[in-house]
């Protein structure tokens, strides 16, 4: 049976606060997919971003962003006033300017925060979330305290998270502490106000776990034994991937690697904490790097003059490392079954990463824009099972990969080919840069594929100006959002 879906980040969604949120643009959101009928919104990670505002590179496993905090709903259940809500408000367009929004939500956040807080005891959802939020929280303040440098480099009594070390700061920081947890429970209240909303149009809400941590996250300072680091909180090597025909250095992503060998059962327990946690607000969990779960690309450090290891240039000096897939995945499935699960099997796969997928039936992810590269595809002959993409959050709009396809690409060629063969079912028309959003969605709907997944900038049909983010680079990604003009269209 097909079902059809769009993938659309929250942070995507048109508001007057210049980001989106969990408040009444989601709703709308819901009532339009189920008004085309489709089955599944799927959505990027929502935890606390760190450098970048990747929510790829999250500075908590656990916690969530609190800038996806709707102020609307603040407002209704009378956290706010009128005043402060106009004063939150920010100029439309379609891009997340993440310093203002961070400027303009600081401020009504705190004052939200400091109202909830009068009629809500936070002490007992910090005690009952004791593992995940205590961490998350003593790392908060103490980042505040040294102006967001590098944990490593903190006092040696701050180094390491204990017990004893968050009773210390909660003495001392009680009220800023507690403000940070009852930004959490606000989230987990407009969540499940948002989840509400999509089972009542029997939306199907797809999420994502990223593979790795920020260096700079609360579970890596509070969990150093977890990670690759020497005695000093060091990386000694580096998240990334190889070389390929888009990236001749690779992809530094710079994320400390886990130590799957000498630490393997605790880090089994992190991610299970951490799916089920996600789980908890979300219907069907994408596995971010699905490789990397079974061989990961360890790239190596450099070394200054003295010895000391430093951050590498490149991802190229690295090497593939093998981990216990096997083990993990069972113990994976044995707590959530294999039916909430998606793996992201894009990139260089080899034998072992497509028997581990196969043999635990996690149905793997196709990409259209990848598929005319080497030949003409049979779209019709896809595996039934697989999710098929028109494009992905890393990929360039459908406009914008057509408009840079060569006139003597493979791509075009091949694309050129399909539509001529199959003109009177898929290709109604030649392809353009106009009409591409058009022509490649229905080619995904002649595939033989029962999940069909869509961006929604190529539901608008928009340029590569809308692109959500350029994998290897750092800076400027993620800030794609629906034009408040736009909002007439759901």
């Amino acid at each position: 049976m097909r079902e059809t879906g769009i993938l659309l980040h929250i942070t995507s969604l048109p508001t007057e606060f210049g980001i989106g949120d969990f408040g009444p643009a989601a709703y709308r959101f819901s009532e339009y997919l189920k008004r085309e009928g489709h089955k599944y919104w799927q959505i990027l990670p929502v935890n606390h971003c760190g450098y970048g505002n990747s929510p790829y590179n999250p500075i908590s496993a656990f916690a969530l962003s609190p800038y996806l905090i709707s102020p609307e709903l603040l407002y209704q259940q009378g956290l706010i006033s009128a005043r402060i809500l106009e004063e939150a408000k920010l100029p439309p367009g379609d891009t997340v300017f993440y310093e203002s929004v961070y400027k303009a939500k600081d401020k009504l956040l705190a004052i939200a925060g400091e109202n909830w807080l009068l009629s809500n005891d936070i002490s007992r959802f910090v005690a009952s979330n004791k593992d995940t939020l205590k961490p998350y929280l003593a790392f908060q303040i103490l980042s505040r305290i040294y102006g967001d440098n590098a944990w490593h480099a903190w006092n040696p009594e701050h180094r390491r998270y204990t017990d004893k070390l968050f009773d210390e700061l909660w003495i001392s920081h009680a009220s800023a502490m507690k403000l940070v947890a009852a930004y959490q429970c606000i989230l987990m209240e407009q969540i499940a106000l948002f989840r509400a909303v999509l089972n009542r149009d029997g939306i199907t809400l797809v999420g994502d776990v990223p593979l790795y941590l920020s260096y700079e996250s609360a579970d890596v300072w509070a969990h150093p034994e977890l990670f690759d680091l020497d005695e000093n909180g060091v990386r000694l090597h580096y998240a990334g991937v190889p070389p390929d025909a888009f990236a001749s250095e690779g992809q530094l992503w710079g994320n400390p690697i886990y130590r799957w060998d000498t630490m393997k059962d605790s880090v089994y327990q992190l991610f299970l904490a951490r799916i089920s946690h996600a789980l908890n607000y979300i219907d069907i969990l994408r596995l971010d790097h699905f490789i990397g779960y079974v061989n990961f690309w360890q790239v190596e450090s450099d070394f200054n003059p003295q010895g000391l290891p430093i951050s590498p240039t490149s991802a190229k000096n690295g090497r593939w490392v093998s981990t216990s897939a096997k083990d993990f995945f069972a113990l994976l499935c044995s707590h959530f079954g294999k039916g909430r699960f998606i793996a992201e099997d894009l990139g260089i796969l080899n034998d072992e990463v497509c028997n581990i997928r196969d043999s635990f039936g996690f149905p793997g992810m196709i990409v259209l824009q990848f598929c005319f590269e080497e030949s003409v595809p049979k779209v019709r002959e896809y595996p039934a099972s697989r999710w098929l993409y028109t494009g992905t959050h890393d990929n360039p709009t459908l406009r914008g990969w057509f408009e840079a396809l060569l006139s003597d690409s493979p791509s075009l060629a091949h694309l050129m080919q399909y539509c001529s063969e199959n003109k009177v079912r898929d290709c109604r028309k030649i392809p353009n840069a106009e009409n591409i959003h058009q022509i490649m969605r229905s080619i995904a709907l002649a595939s033989a594929c029962e999940k069909v997944i869509m961006p929604y900038q190529d539901v608008l049909g928009l340029d590569d100006s809308a692109r959500m983010n350029v994998p290897g680079t750092a800076l400027g990604n993620w800030q794609w959002r629906i034009s408040m003009d736009t909002n007439e269209l759901f």
